[in-house]
C-alpha cells in the first residue's frame, strides 16, 4: 500500500493538474480517506485541493451529470434508502393487495391470506391504481405497517443488488420478459414473477429507467466531457460490479483513470485454485486423476484471495496499462533472516508454497492467543502491547491497529482495561492511549440511547427504575437543574410512596386491558400523597381514605414540582407518540421532544439525532411518500440509522486504534492485532432471504458476499502488518474449560505455519508457560481464565498489573485456617463510648461489622433499590413492622378507631399486595397483635391504667483489665420493676443476647449506684435502681404462640460484661466467628464437634435446620474461604455465650 501511495504522489508530481483543478480520488471508506490524506500531507508537507468520494455516490453523480436529464433528482429514487419508501407505498396499495401474484408477499405483512376472509381489506382502500393518500391507520394495524416497511427495506436492498450485479434481469423485466436464469426452479419462477411486476410498477412512477440512464450517460460522454474531472483515481478498492467497470472504461476514453489496486502477488494468480476447489476437481475424475494437475500456488492466497482474484480477472477484461510497484523479492540467505511474518508475506508475493520445502523456524512476529472470554482477550492484548512498547522504543501508539469483527462487542472491555492507560499503573509502565472507531451511536452515545428509549414510551409501563435511570442522564439533569443528590432524594420519596409503575389508573387499564384496575402503585397516586403530605401533614396521616406522606419539606417542594413536571411531559409525549403523522410532522414533533427533555451537552450526539430525523424527511420527500407513518416504522427507521457505524470518527487519531473489520481498509501498520477470531463468528455470514433471487441463481464473476469479503480482509491484514501480527480467539469455554475451535481462516493460517515452518500450534490444557530455555513462542498462548491467576506472572509475557500481584504475595496456604487477607486495625487509646445497640449488632455478625466499619466493604447495595414490580405476596418485614405498630397501640390502650385507622393506612400504603386476600391478612395480624398484647399484660400483671413503659438513659463507665475505660450507653425500657422488651416475631439469638446484655449492664450500673447517696439520684435513676428482672416477649407467627424469656440476677456480671467488651475490642482488630445466631444451634445440640459445624457451614439439609449455609454468607466467605476449625473459636464462644444460655428462663 505504501508503494501505491508513492505512485499516486509521483503521478501528481509528474503530471500536475491546473492549480484550480481538483484531484478526484474515490475510496471505499472514510478510514482509507483519512490515511491517504495524512500520508500525502506527510510526504509533501501539505495536502490540499483533493476531493474524496465513495464509489456509489460519485458514480451516480457522474451518471446524472452525463445524462443531463432535468427529471433525474440528485438523490436517486432507486437508491436503497428512497426505494424502501416507494416500495412500502406500493405493496400497501390496492393494485398489489388484489393481485394474486403478490399473495406470498402480502400474506407475510398482512398476516392472513388475501384470498379468504380478509380479502375485503382491499375494498377499504382507495380505488386508485396506487393508493398513496389513504389514511392507513383506519385500515392496517401498527404491527402490519411495521412488517410491511421491514419487507420494503429488504426488497429495496435486493433491487439495489439486482441493478448492480444482475442488470440483465432488470432489462428483461423492463421489457416484460422473464429471466432465463430460473427456468428449472419453480419456486424461483414464482418469486421472480411478483418481483418483476413490482419493479415494473416502480419504473412506471419514474420518467426514466436507471440502466437506460447509464447507457444514455455513456452516449453523452463525448459531448459532456467538460463536466468530467480532470483526472480520476480509484484507491484501495478490490471489488466493483462489472456494470460500473464498463462505465468507467467509457469515461477513461476521455480522461486518465487510475486504479491503485493492492495486488498481493507478483505473478499471475488468476488460475490458482483453493484446496477445496482442487478436491472438487479431482473427485469428478473416476480414473486418471493422477494425470490432473491442480495449481494451488500459495495455499493462503488460494483459500483467502477469491474476491481479489475475481476482481483482477474483471480488470484484465479491459484495455489497461499496468504499472507494477511490488515490494522487493528477497531471496537466498537474506530471506532466511526475515521474520516468519515477513516470510509468509514473501510466500504470498512470490506465489510460493512453503510445504514444498518445509523449514523449522519460529519467532514472535506472529502470536496466537487463546482466552476464555472477550474481557480476557483485551487484558491479554494489553499486557502483550506493553511488552512490545517495552522492547521497541520506536513503537508509538499510532503504529498499532486492533480490529474486531464487531467492535461494539469489545468496546466496554477496551474502556475498562485501556482507560487506565491514562494513569500510570506503576512508575515504569507507560500509558496506552486508545480510540475506538466504527462505534454505533445507539451504543456509544447515552443521549441517543435515551432518545431511542423515549420512542418506546407508548409501550412503556413507566417503571420507576426506568424513569429514574433516564433522569440520571446529564443532558436531562441539566435541562431540569437536577443534581445526583436530588435524584437520590427523589428515589427515597418514591420508595416511601410505593411508586412502581403506571402513570395513572387509565394508563394501567390500557396496559392490562382491563377496566377492573385502580391507581395503586402509580405515579399519580404516589405524587399525590407526597403533595398532600407537604401541604397538610407533619407526620404520616390517613384521612378520608387518603394517605398523607410528609417526606417533602421546605424548599424540597421545588424539587417535587420538577418531578411532577417531568412526569407530565413524559405522559404528554407518550400520548402524542402513539399518533400517526406525516414525515414532516414527525420531524417537528421529535425535535420538540428532544429540545423539551434534553439540554445540549454533546453537540455530536444531538447532530446524530438531528441528521437521522432529517434523513427520514429527506427520503420520504424523494420517494413522494405522503402517507402518515406509525411510531413503529419511525422507531425502526431511526434505530437502524443509529445502528450504522461511523467509520470516520476516532480512526487514526494518534492513539491505538480499535475498529471493526471493514472491507477495503488495508492500511499498513507496524502492529496489527485481531480479536474475536472465533468459530462461527468470523468470517461473518449473511443468511439469504427466501425471496433473494441472487441466492437462488448461479454466482457470477464480480459477485460479493460477506464471507468472501471477510476472507480477503484477513488476507489483507496479514499483508498489511509490518512488524507483528497478534491473533486472538476464545479457545476455551468459560464454564467448563472445554476446547473451542478458532475461526476457519485462523485455522488455515495455523495449518500453513505447521506444515511450512514447523510450528506446533495446539491449544494445550496447560495454562502455564514454562520459563526456561525451551522456546515455546510458536505455541498458542493460552491465557489463564482470571486476571488474578498467578500464572499471569510466570513465563516470558508476564502481566504488568501490580494490583493482582499484591494478592499473589498476600495469599496464604489453602490448607491453613487463616484469613485470605492479613487485615488488622490498630485500636487507639481514647475512651470508647459505645451504644448498647451497636454492641448487639456487632455480635449478631462480627465479621460483617468488621468488614463494613474498618474495610468499608459492603456486599449489599447501599443505594435505594426501586422495584418496578408491585408486591404480589406478603412482605415479612412490612408485616412485622405493622404487627409491631399495632402491638404498641394495644399496649398503650389506644381506642378502636386509632387501631382501625392504622390498619386501613397499612392496607392502602402500597407495601402489601392490592389483592382481596390482603384484607384477611390485615385482620389476622390485628387479632394476633391484640392476643399478644393480652398475653403480655397477663404475664406482666398490667392493666390499661398502668403506667406505660418509661425509657431511661444511663451510662456505665467500665474499667477493663488494662485499666482502660470503656463507656456503655443504654436506653432502658422500664415498666415498674422490670425491663420490658417485646417483638412480634420469634426470638432470635440477637434478641436473647440483647436481653442478657441489658441485664448485665443494669446490674453493673446498680452496683455503682449503690455506692452513691440516694439523694444524688434523679427520679428516673431511682426507678432504674429498683429494676430486678429483664423480660422479653416474642410471638411465633408460624406456631401462633407467644413466648416469654427472662433474665434475673446474674452472678459475676462485672466479669462477664468485661469479657464481652474485650471481645468486642478484639473484633475491631480482626474478623471473629462469634455470631449470635449460632448460639441456639450449638447449645441445643449439646455437641460441639467439627462435623456439626461443617454441616452448618455448607449443608442445606443439616439436621440442625440451618436456613442458609454459613459458608454462603459473603462476609464469611471473604474471611474464611474454607470451613474453619471451630475448635480454635470454641473457648471464646463458650465463655461468651454459655453464661447467657444457662441464665435464660423461658416461659411459654
Amino acid at each position: 500500500m505504501e508503494n501505491l501511495l508513492a505512485l499516486l504522489d509521483k503521478i501528481q508530481q509528474v503530471s500536475p493538474l491546473p492549480i484550480f483543478s481538483q484531484e478526484m480520488i474515490v475510496v471505499q471508506n472514510a478510514g482509507m480517506q483519512h490515511w491517504l490524506n495524512m500520508s500525502l500531507a506527510q510526504q509533501r508537507g501539505i495536502s490540499m485541493n483533493i476531493g474524496y468520494a465513495l464509489p456509489s455516490q460519485f458514480l451516480w453523480k457522474l451518471v446524472r451529470s452525463m445524462a443531463s436529464d432535468d427529471n433525474v433528482p440528485e438523490q436517486s429514487p432507486f437508491s436503497r434508502e428512497v426505494l424502501s419508501w416507494r416500495i412500502d407505498a406500493l405493496i400497501g396499495s390496492k393494485i398489489v393487495i388484489d393481485d394474486p401474484d403478490f399473495s406470498s408477499a402480502t400474506q407475510y405483512w398482512l398476516g392472513t391470506s388475501t384470498d379468504t376472509k380478509d380479502a375485503d381489506i382491499s375494498d377499504n382502500i382507495n380505488e386508485s391504481p396506487v393508493t398513496k393518500e389513504q389514511d392507513y391507520s383506519t385500515v392496517f394495524s401498527d404491527k402490519q405497517t411495521l412488517k410491511r416497511y421491514q419487507l420494503a427495506c429488504q426488497l429495496a436492498d435486493l433491487y439495489e443488488q439486482y441493478l448492480i450485479f444482475r442488470p440483465q434481469w432488470i432489462n428483461d423485466w423492463h421489457q416484460g420478459k422473464a429471466s432465463k436464469s430460473f427456468s428449472h426452479q419453480k419456486q424461483a419462477v414464482e418469486v421472480e414473477k411478483w418481483q418483476a411486476k413490482l419493479w415494473q410498477l416502480l419504473t412506471e412512477e419514474q420518467s426514466y429507467d436507471p440502466l437506460e440512464l447509464v447507457n444514455k450517460a455513456i452516449e453523452n460522454i463525448a459531448t459532456k466531457k467538460h463536466l468530467l474531472p480532470p483526472r480520476l483515481s480509484f484507491f484501495g478498492i478490490n471489488a466493483m460490479a462489472p456494470m460500473w467497470l464498463s462505465f468507467i472504461e467509457a469515461v477513461s476514453e476521455h480522461l486518465d483513470v487510475h486504479f491503485f489496486h493492492l495486488n498481493p502477488c507478483f505473478d499471475y494468480w488468476g488460475d490458482i485454485q483453493s484446496e477445496k476447489q482442487a478436491i472438487n476437481v479431482l473427485t469428478k475424475w473416476v480414473k486418471g486423476h493422477d494425470d490432473i494437475t491442480v495449481n494451488v500456488g500459495n495455499p493462503l492466497l488460494a483459500n483467502l484471495g477469491q474476491q481479489g482474484r475475481e476482481f483482477m480477472a474483471l480488470l484484465n477484461d479491459y484495455s489497461t496499462v499496468n504499472i507494477e510497484v511490488f515490494d522487493t523479492i528477497v531471496k537466498g540467505d537474506e530471506a532466511e533472516s526475515l521474520s516468519v511474518l515477513h516470510q509468509v508475506q514473501q510466500d504470498i508475493l512470490t506465489l510460493t508454497d512453503p510445504r514444498d520445502a518445509p523449514k523449522n523456524q519460529q519467532d514472535n512476529s506472529i502470536v496466537f492467543s487463546s482466552a476464555h472470554s472477550a474481557l480476557r482477550e483485551v487484558q491479554g492484548l494489553h499486557d502483550w502491547l506493553l511488552h512490545q512498547f517495552n522492547d521497541d522504543k520506536s513503537l508509538t501508539p499510532k503504529d498499532v491497529l486492533v480490529m474486531c469483527p464487531q467492535v461494539e462487542q469489545y468496546a466496554p472491555y477496551v474502556n475498562a482495561v485501556f482507560a487506565r492507560g491514562w494513569q500510570d499503573l506503576a512508575d515504569k509502565i507507560p500509558p496506552l492511549p486508545c480510540s475506538i472507531a466504527d462505534r454505533v451511536s445507539k451504543d456509544s452515545e447515552p443521549i441517543v440511547a435515551a432518545f431511542t428509549q423515549l420512542l418506546s414510551l407508548p409501550d412503556s409501563r413507566f417503571q420507576v427504575s426506568q424513569i429514574i435511570g433516564m433522569l440520571r442522564l446529564p443532558a436531562i439533569q441539566n435541562k431540569f437543574s437536577l443534581s445526583l443528590e436530588e435524584l437520590d432524594k427523589i428515589s427515597a420519596w418514591l420508595e416511601q410512596a410505593c411508586v412502581h409503575w403506571g402513570v395513572d389508573q387509565q394508563h394501567k387499564q390500557q396496559v392490562l386491558h382491563s377496566k377492573e384496575v385502580n391507581n395503586a402503585f402509580t405515579w399519580q397516586q404516589g405524587l399525590s400523597r407526597l403533595m398532600r403530605g407537604f401541604a397538610f401533614a407533619d407526620s404520616p396521616m390517613f384521612v378520608d381514605e387518603q394517605l398523607y406522606l410528609p417526606n417533602v419539606e421546605g424548599n424540597d417542594a421545588i424539587l417535587l414540582g420538577k418531578l411532577m413536571l417531568i412526569i407530565e411531559q413524559l405522559q404528554h409525549f407518550s400520548q402524542h407518540l402513539a399518533q400517526e403523522k406525516s414525515a414532516s410532522k414527525w420531524q417537528q414533533f421529535l425535535l420538540s421532544l428532544l429540545n423539551s427533555l434534553f439540554e445540549v451537552t454533546d453537540e455530536n450526539a444531538f447532530n446524530v439525532i438531528d441528521q437521522a430525523i432529517g434523513a427520514l424527511v429527506e427520503y420520504c420527500q424523494h420517494a413522494d411518500y405522503q402517507q402518515k407513518i406509525s411510531l413503529g416504522v419511525v422507531r425502526d427507521f431511526l434505530t437502524n440509522h443509529f445502528s450504522q457505524p461511523d467509520p470516520g470518527r476516532q480512526f487514526m487519531v494518534g492513539q491505538i486504534t480499535f475498529c471493526s473489520m471493514l472491507p477495503m481498509r488495508s492500511i499498513p501498520f507496524k502492529v496489527i492485532a485481531i480479536l474475536g477470531l472465533n468459530d462461527g463468528e468470523f468470517p461473518r455470514q449473511r443468511q439469504p432471504l427466501g425471496f433473494d433471487l441472487m441466492a437462488s441463481s448461479k454466482s457470477e464473476l464480480g459477485d460479493r458476499s460477506r464471507r468472501g469479503d471477510d476472507r480477503y480482509l484477513f488476507l489483507e491484514a496479514i499483508i498489511s502488518a509490518r512488524q507483528s501480527l497478534y491473533l486472538s480467539y476464545q479457545g476455551r469455554n468459560i464454564r467448563n474449560n472445554n476446547e473451542k475451535q478458532p475461526s476457519i481462516v485462523l485455522k488455515e493460517l495455523m495449518e500453513y505455519l505447521e506444515a511450512g515452518y514447523g510450528w506446533q500450534l495446539h491449544n494445550s490444557d496447560s495454562v502455564i508457560e514454562k520459563n526456561d530455555s525451551d522456546d515455546r513462542s510458536s505455541d498458542i498462548k493460552q491465557l489463564p481464565m482470571q486476571a488474578f491467576s498467578e500464572h499471569n506472572y510466570l513465563g516470558q509475557l508476564k502481566s504488568f498489573d501490580p494490583h493482582w500481584l499484591k494478592l499473589k504475595s498476600a495469599k496464604k496456604s489453602a490448607q491453613t485456617d487463616t484469613l485470605l487477607l492479613p487485615v488488622e486495625i490498630t485500636p487507639d487509646n481514647e475512651t470508647k463510648v459505645v451504644d448498647i445497640n451497636d454492641l448487639i449488632r456487632f455480635f449478631q455478625h462480627p465479621a460483617k461489622a468488621f468488614a463494613q466499619r474498618h474495610l468499608q466493604l459492603f456486599f449489599e447495595s447501599r443505594e435505594t433499590q426501586l422495584d418496578d414490580t408491585e408486591p404480589f405476596s406478603e412482605n415479612f418485614l412490612q408485616s412485622y413492622l405493622l404487627r409491631q405498630q399495632l402491638l404498641a397501640l394495644y399496649l398503650v390502650g389506644s381506642n378502636e378507631q386509632e387501631i382501625t385507622s392504622a390498619v386501613s393506612a397499612a392496607g392502602v400504603s402500597g407495601v402489601f399486595p392490592d389483592l382481596p386476600s390482603t384484607n384477611d391478612s390485615l385482620e389476622r395480624w390485628r387479632d394476633d397483635s391484640e392476643n399478644f398484647s393480652e398475653f403480655i399484660r397477663t404475664e406482666s400483671q398490667l392493666t390499661t391504667a398502668d403506667a406505660p413503659i418509661t425509657f431511661i438513659n444511663a451510662e456505665l463507665d467500665l474499667v477493663l483489665a488494662n485499666n482502660s475505660h470503656f463507656v456503655l450507653d443504654a436506653n432502658f425500657p422500664v415498666q415498674e420493676d422490670s425491663l420490658m422488651f417485646y417483638r412480634s416475631s420469634s426470638a432470635k439469638g440477637k434478641d436473647l443476647f440483647g436481653l442478657y446484655l441489658h441485664q448485665l449492664i443494669l446490674q453493673c450500673w446498680q452496683d455503682h449506684a449503690a455506692t452513691l447517696n440516694t439523694a444524688d439520684l434523679t427520679q428516673e435513676q431511682s426507678m432504674l435502681a429498683q429494676v430486678k428482672i429483664t423480660k422479653g416477649f416474642y410471638f411465633d407467627t408460624k406456631n401462633q404462640k407467644p413466648t416469654q424469656y427472662r433474665f434475673s440476677q446474674l452472678d459475676n456480671a462485672q466479669a462477664h460484661l468485661a469479657f464481652i467488651v474485650e471481645t468486642y475490642l478484639k473484633g475491631q482488630q480482626q474478623a471473629l466467628l462469634l455470631n449470635t445466631e449460632l448460639v441456639e444451634k450449638f447449645f441445643k445440640a449439646k455437641a460441639f464437634q467439627q462435623s456439626h459445624f461443617e454441616k452448618i457451614w455448607s449443608d442445606n439439609s443439616s439436621m440442625l435446620s440451618v436456613i442458609k449455609p454459613l459458608g454462603q454468607d459473603p462476609y464469611m466467605h471473604y474471611f474464611w474461604q474454607q470451613c474453619p476449625e471451630f475448635s480454635e473459636h470454641q473457648p471464646t464462644f463458650t465463655a461468651l455465650y454459655q453464661p447467657m444460655w444457662q441464665a435464660q428462663e423461658q416461659i411459654k
